[in-house]
């Protein structure tokens, strides 16, 4: 319990949250404690949407001040609270923070001089939002986010990526034993499938657009299953298409055995990922490849780019695992 709380805390900047949440809820209880002293010299409807002549939808006076400070509150407490997300870079952080709070005060702007441009009014639907308020309110929307936008410093945390170097100073095997590279098909089969992709598709571009969407589309994912990134380590295996989607991952504690030889992708079903029983391939060509058997009786199979990658890999496999 003690570990997840403190890699909680490593996640998420609890002083950034708070305040994150805290601000924007404020705002929009003071915009409600507010607006509430204009009942009785406003119109019973009030307008909450305008065009050229006047108010065109109207709501009760209590419906526009639960609305308007629930979205002041919710829309800038999501926004913001990206920010205390400890993984994301300093200037992500700086802007969410600095986003979330112009567009709580740019909302609370905005109903504010939809009330106030109503105030006096018999009938809602002569009125129109105060453009004094609505000008001045957003250059100080503007100029408060810009500050945020300065002033807001993100902790500095220690993250996965501290633990990882200090692990790879501590020790230097590890860092040899990990390492992640990329195989991809033969730079034709790329050719043949933008041909098919672009020009075919153009063509049938005549006869329907959607066949020619479906067959762009098409050549595109096909594209995608010939790419994929392998990263390997002591731990163990992950090999993911398009370098993003992961299809398959293992410990190395966990193989039996392990090997690499020179495979032909249609013994296994063809280029891509396969996957028939316990057997899983994830080969975009044909060539050198890793094999292996784990102890949950699944036999992969996997690019290797070439014979010294698939060496490299084999030799993890097998010091992770003493097969």
């Amino acid at each position: 319990m003690e570990r997840m709380a403190g890699e909680s805390a490593q996640r998420v900047d609890r002083k950034a949250l708070r305040f994150a949440i805290g601000y924007p809820v404020l705002l929009g209880g003071g915009f409600a404690l507010a607006a509430f002293t204009f009942r009785g010299r406003v119109p019973e409807p009030v307008a909450w949407l305008w065009n050229a002549d006047g108010g065109t939808a109207f709501t009760p006076f209590a419906g526009y001040l639960a609305a308007g400070a629930g979205l002041i509150a919710i829309l800038g407490a999501l926004l913001c609270s990206q920010a205390a997300f400890t993984r994301r870079p300093a200037i992500a952080r700086r802007v969410f923070m600095a986003g979330g709070i112009g567009m709580s005060m740019f909302l609370a702007t905005v109903l504010a001089a939809g009330l106030l441009g109503q105030v006096g009014l018999d009938d809602a639907r002569d009125s129109h939002p105060d453009p004094v308020v609505l000008a001045m309110g957003s250059g100080a929307t503007l100029a408060f986010a810009v500050v945020m936008f300065f002033t807001f410093k993100p902790d500095e945390q220690w993250s996965p990526r501290d633990e990882a170097a200090l692990l790879d100073a501590l020790e230097p095997e590890r860092v040899r034993l990990t390492f992640t590279y990329w195989a991809h098909a033969r730079s034709s089969v790329f050719v043949m499938l933008g041909i098919i992709g672009v020009s075919v598709s153009l063509l049938l571009l005549v006869v329907s657009p959607w066949i020619s969407l479906v067959l762009t589309v098409g050549a595109l994912l096909a594209a995608c299953s010939l790419v994929a990134r392998v990263s390997v380590s002591p731990e163990g295996v992950g090999v993911f298409l398009a370098g993003m989607v992961p299809v398959l991952r293992f410990r190395t504690a966990s193989v039996l055995r392990a090997s690499f030889e020179t495979v032909a992708a249609r013994r296994f079903g063809g280029w891509g990922y396969r996957r028939k029983g316990q057997a899983v391939s994830v080969l975009v060509a044909s060539g050198e490849a890793v094999e292996a058997v784990l102890d949950d009786g699944r036999q992969v199979v996997f690019s290797g780019r070439d014979g010294d990658t698939a060496r490299r890999v084999v030799d993890v496999l097998r010091a992770g695992s003493g097969a």
